[in-house]
């Protein structure tokens, strides 16, 4: 694998570490530290991943004890993880042969329909907000919603332009394809899927077909492969290789510079054959080496194409109306 460092776009370790009453160095659990630090791993998106009210009760204050677990978790280890704020904190942070943590929000459910939350989330590190999870919200549907049809709500209008405004990267995996057209519309800003794959090569609803990994692209956008069994092949078996399918569909489709991973450790019950956490990582960077990937193309996928994202993002402050 060389020095190709890799930046994996969502996992949900956090919310796992919480609801386990784990840590962060429990090698139980997909993601720890010990694996992260030997795996090459130069960017970790962790997820503050919310849920369903009905089961996790309100989503905000959820949110916020995710929040301070992360910071519980930076304060503790300093010495191993550097928090990215800004593209230059990456920088730093591979100077410093530390590991940048990247804090995300799985589901606008947090913001409880109040658009100065979006702004105060911000103001607490959170630089990449999914819209939706898989239900609906005051956002937008999520994709199990399938029977509205609904796009973006007028708050989830104004939630795209403050994201824009902020520079926050919106993730639009789980969201309904409705409201997939709506973002693709009026952000003005490269979009992530941050976990999503190919329906072409898997039908499952959670995947994107041909127009919007198109439409992705067409943003300057990136898809982050998902490790899911049942996102990556039909039979909900799943090998290394189905992984390998998913990138070439979507490079083949659309190009190299639209792909890279998106894991979702912690976030699902099963993994691929041969896929155990991050320290997996380079059975993928080594097939695709084999394949003849050049490896300036590997370094895209590994983790060049969200750092191209994150820097137009944050760099190019700014929104439509």
């Amino acid at each position: 694998m060389g020095n190709i460092r890799i930046i994996d776009c969502h996992c949900d370790t956090l919310s796992n570490i919480l609801e386990k009453k784990s840590n962060i160095e429990d090698d139980t659990n997909h993601i720890c530290l010990k694996k992260l630090i030997d795996s090459n791993v130069g960017v970790q998106v962790f997820a503050a991943w919310v849920g369903p009210k009905r089961i996790h009760g309100p989503a905000l204050q959820r949110g916020l004890n995710i929040i301070d677990l992360y910071y519980n978790i930076l304060n503790s280890n300093k010495d191993i993880l550097y928090p990215i704020l800004t593209f230059d904190d990456i920088t730093y942070a591979w100077k410093d042969k530390k590991i940048g943590t990247f804090l995300a929000v799985e589901g606008g459910d947090i913001l409880e329909g109040q658009i100065s939350n979006i702004r105060i989330l911000y103001r607490l590190g959170v630089r990449m907000l999914t819209l939706t999870w898989n239900d609906r919200n005051e956002i937008a549907d999520g994709v199990m919603e399938r029977y509205s049809k609904s796009g973006l709500s007028q708050f989830g209008r104004e939630v795209i332009y403050q994201m824009n405004l902020l520079g926050m990267i919106i993730d639009v995996s789980h969201i309904s394809e409705t409201g997939f057209w709506d973002v693709i519309e009026l952000s003005n800003h490269p979009i992530v899927a941050s976990h999503s794959n190919a329906k072409h090569i898997c039908n499952n609803i959670r995947n994107l077909d041909d127009e919007q990994i198109k439409a992705i692209a067409q943003k300057s956008g990136m898809i982050g492969i998902n490790f899911y069994p049942r996102f990556l092949s039909n039979d909900n078996h799943a090998t290394i290789d189905d992984i390998i399918r998913h990138i070439e569909y979507i490079a083949q489709l659309v190009g190299v510079d639209y792909v890279g991973f998106g894991s979702d450790f912690d976030g699902i019950e099963m993994l691929p054959d041969g896929i155990n956490g991050p320290e997996n990582f380079y059975n993928v960077i080594n097939m695709l080496l084999r394949l003849n990937y050049k490896e300036e193309d590997v370094n895209k996928i590994a983790n060049g194409n969200f750092l191209r994202v994150f820097k137009q993002v944050t760099e190019n402050k700014g929104a439509k109306k």
